[in-house]
């Protein structure tokens, strides 16, 4: 229901990008592994770095290929991370350990990490500086107009509002990471009754242009609000 201008990058497109951040992972890992081969020393929370090198917490190292360089995505599939809600980004990890949001990469990445390691996360990435907006289609109504879509008002109460701590931000969220998961609420493989109520009637149409509104606005830091 696009117009051919405002249709999202074609499936073939995406694997591509897909493809480029497997290769970034494998590129990070091979690197660890021969910086380790040459040391013999796996790097720790309670190791000092020289100036201007800022330490990060080690169970943090394996999101950054996916999620990008201090949790800003690069990826389209992919959400940022950085100054999201601290307890919104817990529970969605505590959610992939348990099951109860299920993802064929992040759960085995959380399998193996402890409660204590959730909480670091999370709390790391909450205070990291936000994306910037994303750029978006000269057509696209939601930059020429600067006023959200009719679809996208009963959105911006929970998701525009730092008092709501579960509730996620999604300004400056990449399009079509925003477009699955409004789909994924609806088809219910994301449970969330007001989610899957809210979204039951949406076209193709209102949920993209939900999506790229949101894409393109100023985020909002959780460490500003």
């Amino acid at each position: 229901m696009h117009s051919e201008n405002r249709l999202p990058d074609s499936l073939s497109e995406r694997r591509v990008r897909r493809s480029g951040a497997w290769g970034f992972a494998l590129v990070a890992a091979l690197g660890c592994s021969a910086a380790m081969a040459g040391t013999g020393h796996v790097p720790t929370d309670q190791d000092t770095y020289p100036e201007p090198i800022a330490a990060i917490p080690a169970v943090l190292g394996q999101c950054f290929a996916c999620h990008g360089p201090n949790g800003r995505s690069e990826y389209l599939d992919w959400p940022s991370l950085a100054g999201q809600k601290q307890s919104y980004l817990l529970q969605q990890l505590r959610d992939f350990k348990s099951g109860a949001r299920k993802h064929p990469m992040m759960q085995p990445v959380v399998a193996v990490l402890s409660d204590d390691d959730l909480k670091t996360a999370a709390d790391y990435l909450s205070k990291r500086p936000p994306p910037q907006p994303q750029p978006q289609p000269a057509g696209n109504k939601a930059v020429t107009t600067g006023k959200p879509p009719v679809a996208a008002v009963a959105c911006i109460a929970c998701h525009d509002n730092a008092a709501l701590p579960t509730e996620p931000y999604l300004n400056a969220q990449q399009v079509d990471y925003l477009v699955a998961q409004i789909h994924a609420f609806k088809a219910g493989v994301r449970n969330n009754e007001v989610m899957q109520a809210l979204v039951a009637n949406l076209s193709d149409e209102e949920i993209y242009d939900i999506a790229a509104y949101f894409s393109a606005q100023t985020h909002i830091s959780s460490t500003e609000k």
